[in-house]
């Protein structure tokens, strides 16, 4: 027997043979209530043997077979450990686990999820209250057409700046699915950012000069902000790019990306033709590339 809350606080009655996801509704009280829905029994089965054993109060044999699912990225899996963190069912109760395996499913587009993480920020239950943060996993829930997310969708922005929710908007309109690749002929915004199949990336490692950017090269002024646009444009001319995104998001919404030109990486090319330098608070893998760029020297190295 399952319950479901609905959105008038009564319990109804579900009978099923399937796996119990909890969503966590915070009131304006901030006290968190419990629903269950009911999302398709999973293929896998390792998923569905945690599913059996859970559903036996077997909590042990079910962390075991949930846990490696998660981290393969199991969308049902990540949420039943969400469930078990929260309610300290074979586990011990933290709100911080819960809400970190609620991001992953999120993160990997599962609605439900989405809905509960927005609700976490919205209590503060596991993670720092924030408001925005509440409204952007909300947008995202709302775009997959979750009811309860569209109910609420104006309620959050308005308690929100206009300005932070424009920014949480265009945010969520560049947003998917972490884990998918995106792929298809881009659109080169400058030397570290680009646009494939809609969604506006940033070239991961990597610090290109920005638009407008003068530099000194064999004692001439050139815009090397412009240089290096083209010289992504030349990278890429007439190639299928090929983006995996990362979780990092950057300041104006690009989603963090390792981007391939038809298998070239061009992270490193942009590094090794001298237009970017290696940006070594995300990454050390191109430093090298850096190195040999100035030593050769190419690019904006080519200063004397």
């Amino acid at each position: 027997m399952l319950r479901r809350l609905g959105d008038n606080g009564a319990f109804t009655i579900w009978n099923a043979n399937r796996i119990i996801v909890k969503i966590f509704f915070a009131t304006v009280f901030t006290a968190l209530f419990i629903a269950l829905l009911l999302p398709a029994l999973a293929a896998r089965a390792d998923v569905a043997d945690g599913v059996r054993a859970y559903d036996a109060g077997w909590y042990d044999e079910a962390l075991a077979e949930f846990l490696p699912a998660a981290e393969a990225g199991d969308m049902q899996a990540q949420m039943a450990l969400a469930s078990m963190y929260q309610f300290g069912e074979g586990v011990r109760q933290s709100d911080g686990e819960a809400a970190r395996w609620t991001r992953a499913a999120a993160e990997r587009g599962d609605a439900v999820a989405q809905v509960n993480l927005a609700n976490f920020y919205t209590s503060g239950r596991g993670v720092a209250r924030d408001g925005a943060k509440s409204y952007f996993w909300l947008l995202l829930a709302a775009g997959q057409g979750n009811s309860w997310a569209m109910a609420r969708i104006e309620a959050a922005a308005a308690g929100l700046w206009n300005s932070a929710a424009e920014i949480k908007r265009a945010r969520a309109g560049n947003w998917a699915p972490f884990g998918d690749d995106l792929s298809g002929p881009p659109e080169v915004i400058d030397g570290e950012t680009l646009i494939v199949a809609g969604h506006r990336l940033r070239l991961e490692g990597i610090k290109a000069p920005a638009p407008g950017t003068r530099c000194q090269l064999r004692g001439n002024a050139h815009n090397c902000g412009r240089i290096s646009t083209t010289a992504l444009m030349d990278l890429t001319a007439g190639a299928t790019v090929t983006c995996r995104r990362r979780e990092a998001v950057a300041k104006d919404g690009s989603r963090y990306a390792r981007c391939r030109a038809d298998g070239y990486d061009l992270s490193e090319g942009m590094v090794y033709t001298g237009w970017a330098e290696a940006d070594g608070t995300q990454m050390s893998r191109y430093a090298a590339f850096e190195l040999d760029a100035r030593s050769a020297p190419r690019g904006m190295w080519r200063r004397n």
